[in-house]
C-alpha cells in the first residue's frame, strides 16, 4: 500500500510537456525538440506529435503521428488537411492531458493556439516557438495570412518562446505582442557531440577538395539564404586568393540556378554543391572561413554549429541573430554600415557582397587573425551548450499545476 500510494505521489508531482512540429528531421526546429527531449529532466514525461513520421534526430519520449501528408502545396488540400490535423491534435491532447503544449514552426503553432481556443481547450497551456525575424520572412499570401494570424491570436498563448532579442522586439513593436507573454530563449547546441562527429574522416573524394583553403557555407538553398550573393562574393574572393575554393552544404529550389550561376561566372570547377550531408560537421572542421549571406534569420543554428568546429565568421548583419551571437555587448537593433570586426566574428553590411569578399580576404590573408578568431569562436559557442540553455526552460518544471 506505502509503494501504491508513493508512486501516485510521484506520477502527480510529474510534469508532461507534448512538443508539436511538422517532422523530426532536418531544420533548426527539430534539433530544439531533439536536444529537450533527450536533456529535459527526469521528472518531466515527454510526447512528440509530427504531421508526418519523418525521424531522423535522436528523442526520448512517446512519438505520435497526425499523419498528415506533406508537403501540401494546394491551398485547398492545405487547409483540410490542418483542420483535419487539429481535430485529430485535439483528440491527443484531450487524452494526454500536458501540462504544456510547444508547437515549432507556423503550421504547428496556429493548431496549437486554435486547439487551446476550442471550447474543451481552455485549459491547455499553449507555447508558440518563433524562430524567425517575422518582419522580414512572412511575405507571400501564406505568410500575410500567419502575420495576421499572429496579431489576432498571440496574446492567447500561455507563452511565446523567441529565439533572439531582435526577433522579440519584432513581435512587440510590429505585431501586438505583449512583452510579458515573451521568453528569449537561445537555441541549444550539443557540443561534445559536434565535436565527437567533426572528427570524423571525410570521404576519399572530398579529401582533394580540402587540400586547398576552404570558404564553407551551410543552409537550404533558397531566396532568404542568399547564395547568390555568396557566389557574386567568391568571384572577387578568387581574384586575390587563387587556390581558395568554396564548399556549398544543402538543397533547395534554387539549386540548379545557383549552379548555371557559378558556371556563368566561370566558377564551377571552383565551387562544389555537396548537397545535404548527415554529418557537415566534418566538413565544417576541415575548412578555413564560415561565410553567412543570409538576407534574415532568427538565431542561425550554423552559425553556432560552425563556431563549436572553430570556425571563423563572416556574416551579413542581417536581422537577427548574427549581431547577438558575434558582438553580444553591442545594441541588437544597430545594423553596421561597413565592416565591423566584432568580438567573436566578423559582420558585415547586409546584402553588401563588396564588403563580404573585403572581410573574407582580409582574413584569408591573415593567419595570425584567423587563429585568433578560432579560439573565440569555440569560446562564444559553449555560451549555448544543452547544460545551459537547458536551465532557460527550467519554467516549465517549476511553475504550478
Amino acid at each position: 500500500m506505502i509503494v501504491r500510494i508513493l508512486h501516485s505521489k510521484h506520477r502527480y508531482f510529474m510534469k508532461k510537456v507534448l512538443f508539436l512540429i511538422p517532422t523530426l528531421s532536418i531544420g533548426g526546429g527539430e534539433r530544439v525538440v531533439s536536444e529537450l527531449s533527450l536533456n529535459l529532466p527526469e521528472s518531466m514525461e515527454r510526447v512528440i506529435v509530427l504531421f508526418k513520421k519523418e525521424v531522423s534526430y535522436p528523442y526520448k519520449g512517446n512519438l505520435i503521428s497526425l499523419n498528415i501528408p506533406l508537403p501540401l502545396k494546394n491551398p485547398f488540400s492545405k487547409i483540410f488537411h490542418y483542420l483535419l490535423g487539429l481535430l485529430k491534435f485535439r483528440k491527443i491532447v484531450k487524452t494526454e492531458n500536458p501540462d504544456y503544449v510547444i508547437s515549432f514552426g507556423h503550421p504547428a503553432n496556429v493548431i496549437n493556439i486554435l486547439s487551446a481556443c476550442l471550447p474543451a481547450g481552455r485549459e491547455q497551456r499553449a507555447i508558440v516557438r518563433v524562430e524567425g525575424f517575422l518582419s522580414n520572412s512572412c511575405y507571400d499570401l501564406g505568410g500575410r495570412i500567419y502575420k495576421f494570424f499572429i496579431k489576432r491570436f498571440f496574446n492567447k498563448a500561455y507563452f511565446v518562446i523567441d529565439v533572439s532579442k531582435a526577433s522579440a522586439k519584432d513581435l512587440i513593436e510590429n505585431f501586438g505582442v505583449k512583452a510579458n507573454k515573451i521568453k528569449v530563449i537561445y537555441n541549444p547546441l550539443n557540443v561534445k557531440e559536434i565535436e565527437k562527429l567533426a572528427e570524423e574522416p571525410l570521404e576519399t573524394k572530398y579529401q582533394e577538395i580540402f587540400d586547398n583553403p576552404v570558404i564553407i557555407n551551410v543552409g537550404r538553398l533558397t531566396f532568404q539564404k542568399n547564395q547568390k550573393s555568396l557566389i557574386e562574393a567568391f568571384l572577387k574572393i578568387k581574384k586575390e586568393i587563387k587556390n581558395v575554393k568554396l564548399v556549398i552544404l544543402g538543397q533547395g529550389e534554387l539549386e540548379r540556378e545557383l549552379k548555371e550561376l557559378s558556371k556563368r561566372l566561370g566558377l564551377d570547377k571552383d565551387i562544389y554543391f555537396l548537397g545535404w550531408q548527415k554529418n557537415p560537421f566534418k566538413f565544417l572542421a576541415r575548412s578555413k572561413l564560415f561565410l553567412l549571406s543570409s538576407l534574415w534569420e532568427g538565431l542561425p543554428y550554423v552559425l553556432l554549429e560552425a563556431m563549436v568546429c572553430s570556425l571563423p565568421i563572416v556574416s551579413f548583419d542581417c536581422k537577427s541573430g548574427p549581431r547577438e551571437i558575434l558582438a553580444p555587448d553591442t545594441n541588437f537593433g544597430f545594423e553596421t554600415e561597413d565592416i565591423e570586426y566584432a568580438e567573436y566574428g566578423t559582420l558585415v553590411r547586409p546584402r553588401d557582397k563588396d564588403k563580404l569578399s573585403e572581410a573574407a580576404v582580409k582574413l584569408l590573408s591573415d593567419e595570425n587573425l584567423l587563429n585568433e578568431l578560432k579560439e573565440k569562436s569555440i569560446k562564444r559557442a559553449l555560451d549555448f551548450d544543452i547544460k545551459n540553455i537547458i536551465k532557460e526552460w527550467q519554467f516549465l518544471e517549476n511553475a504550478n499545476n
